[in-house]
């Protein structure tokens, strides 16, 4: 029983660490795209209620709200998990 608890322990621990490692890699990612002429950047991640927050510019109206971003044009893709999830059928 003892072996199990320390299993799933372990399990959670290193689960942890590549949540942890995947959002230091996007948060890399995200500045060096933003450094690119023409593209600004805004990400936010939320992980069991710890926020992570960035953004390529540092202005107060930056970024624009999510009403500001559908009246825009041209008008906004906006992505879901489902358009990245491979078809199962």
């Amino acid at each position: 029983m003892a072996a199990t608890k320390n299993h799933q322990v372990l399990k959670n621990k290193r689960k942890r660490e590549g949540v942890s490692r995947k959002t230091k890699t996007l948060l890399n990612k995200s500045y060096k795209l933003g450094k690119l002429p023409g593209i600004d950047i805004a990400l936010t991640i939320c992980n069991r209620g710890q926020y992570y927050v960035y953004k390529s510019i540092d202005r107060e109206s930056f970024p624009p709200t999510i009403a500001e971003i559908k009246m825009s044009y041209p008008l906004p893709k906006v992505f879901l998990p489902r358009d990245f999830e491979k078809d199962e059928n």
